[in-house]
């Protein structure tokens, strides 16, 4: 994976996007779609700064939480902010954790599968300490998008914020977007991430449709799930 999503400049970069995330209400959005009507062990992979388990906890309190993310500078500050909360953080690949076999009920990501070098390792780890019953819930934007379309909904999105928020908000999600590449992420069509997913161990286990979070139609939905 990028050595850059590893630096300490990328977890003072996602602080700052994570903040207007949780300001906006996408993690609280994102929370609300996860299968948290029952007390729950949650994984969120790529968590940054701890904030979308923050949300999760105020959908299911009883929610048992643990994050993991490759940066270890953003774990560092998903312990600061998340200090009041009982929640194992840890810095690692989900490529290849610790934890062990069947050992989460639900398991979720947002925006960042980018940087995974390789996704289906990446997915069969993922069924691995899944609970048979469990599911995983993946948020990630995609290749095939109307950029301009996106931009304009944010632009939307943000009409009450000043307009250097606006324009820094707009300039930051472009060049995700167009130019992310750069910096080691890599999006990926619907197609190519169902061909991914069904030919990890989870097989037709699996969908992967278009779905939009703040009205923004960037994302697709990877649900994939583990049979009781």
């Amino acid at each position: 994976m990028a050595k850059f999503s590893e630096s300490r400049f990328a977890a003072w970069l996602q602080k700052i996007v994570s903040y207007r995330r949780q300001e906006s209400g996408l993690y609280r959005e994102i929370a609300n779609r996860l299968p948290l009507d029952e007390p729950a062990r949650v994984l969120d992979i790529g968590t940054g700064t701890g904030l979308q388990l923050r949300a999760i906890h105020d959908c299911q309190p009883a929610a048992e939480l643990y994050g993991l993310d490759l940066s270890g500078p953003a774990i560092e500050a998903a312990r600061i902010a998340l200090d009041d909360l009982d929640v194992d953080l840890r810095a690692g690949n989900i490529a290849e954790t610790s934890f062990e076999d069947d050992f989460f009920d639900v398991v979720t990501c947002n925006a960042s599968m980018s940087y995974w070098e390789d996704p289906r390792r990446c997915f069969n780890e993922i069924y691995r300490i899944l609970k048979p019953g469990g599911e995983a819930l993946l948020f990630e934007p995609h290749r095939d998008i109307d950029i301009d379309n996106a931009l304009d909904q944010i632009r939307e999105n943000m009409r009450d914020k000043c307009s250097l928020l606006r324009w820094g908000a707009v300039q930051l999600n472009k060049f995700g977007l167009s130019r992310g590449s750069r910096i080691g992420m890599k999006l990926y069509s619907r197609q190519e991430l169902i061909d991914l997913t069904r030919s990890s161990s989870f097989g037709e286990n699996s969908s992967v449709e278009g779905t939009s979070l703040l009205n923004i139609p960037i994302f697709l939905c990877i649900h994939l799930w583990k049979p009781a």
